[in-house]
């Protein structure tokens, strides 16, 4: 029999070792036990290509009027997800809002949120806004997906124009306004303005055009730009009849994207 060299294949259990009594698989209930009690509610929502017609046919660049996508070339939609208060814990009215008809909340754990040193960039550190986001497998993650975590908040800064009507909308509901002012006025809570439902409640609004700038906080929205860990399974090996491969039923086990802060993107 000739020799095998160092590059050939091979597969099988090495010569005298015995399979018998050697668990091979993960335990996913396990992975899912600790999904569902350590990790954060979150709103997701399943992002799809827009049929919206390009205006350009070499860049296919989406309809910016698309009142669909709102021109960015992905609209969004709710995964169907059974609601069950009990699990998810009841939501305040902001957070009905934010879930609406687009969203499903289900719970993920999130790590490594982390900040990334640029090589290129020589004065500062530059912060990337990524994290790593763990579900369970039956919730199938998808590239530009939008995931909103209901149970924290962060610090979110924009410039607006005043629009002259008694309501101003931001770009991320607002959960409690720090700073509201234009070039010439600051603007007290409670006294020039309310917040209701996250939005912008004018007592007497200002002037149509006029610049505003806001320092609030507000729910942290990602989307999905990369799965390291998209597909991954065990092999069930034990309590299994008639397993399909020698080595037991493949299973799925939780999957992972990295998730990018949406106003970075």
């Amino acid at each position: 029999m000739p020799t095998l060299c160092k590059s050939s294949g091979i597969a099988g259990l090495p010569e005298g070792v015995k399979e018998a009594g050697r668990r091979v698989d993960f335990r996913p209930d396990d992975f899912t036990l600790a999904i569902e009690t350590k990790g954060y509610r979150i709103a997701w929502s399943r992002a799809s290509y827009c049929p919206c017609a390009p205006i350009n046919e070499q860049t296919e660049q989406p309809d910016p009027n698309c009142t669909l996508c709102h021109g960015t070339g992905w609209f969004l939609f709710a995964p169907y997800i059974s609601p069950d208060h009990k699990i998810t814990g009841e939501l305040d009215t902001l957070q009905k809002t934010i879930v609406g008809n687009e969203s499903g909340v289900i719970m993920g754990i999130m790590s490594a949120i982390y900040g990334k040193e640029n090589p290129y960039d020589q004065v500062v550190r530059r912060l990337e806004g990524q994290m790593n986001l763990t579900v369970r497998p039956e919730n199938r993650l998808g590239y530009h997906d939008r995931i909103t975590n209901l149970d924290t908040t962060i610090v979110y800064s924009q410039v607006a124009d005043a629009d002259g009507t008694s309501s101003l909308n931001t770009r991320y509901p607002i959960v409690c306004m720090n700073s509201l002012r234009s070039e010439s006025t600051v603007f007290v809570e409670n006294t020039d303005f309310t917040i209701s439902n996250g939005a912008i409640q004018w007592n007497s609004p200002p002037a149509e055009g006029e610049r505003l700038a806001m320092h609030y906080l507000t729910y942290p929205t990602w989307r999905v730009i990369e799965h390291p860990h998209f597909t991954r399974a065990t092999l069930r090996k034990f309590k299994t009849a008639k397993p399909a491969t020698p080595l037991g039923d493949p299973e799925d086990l939780p999957v992972q994207a990295i998730c990018k802060y949406e106003f970075l993107l």
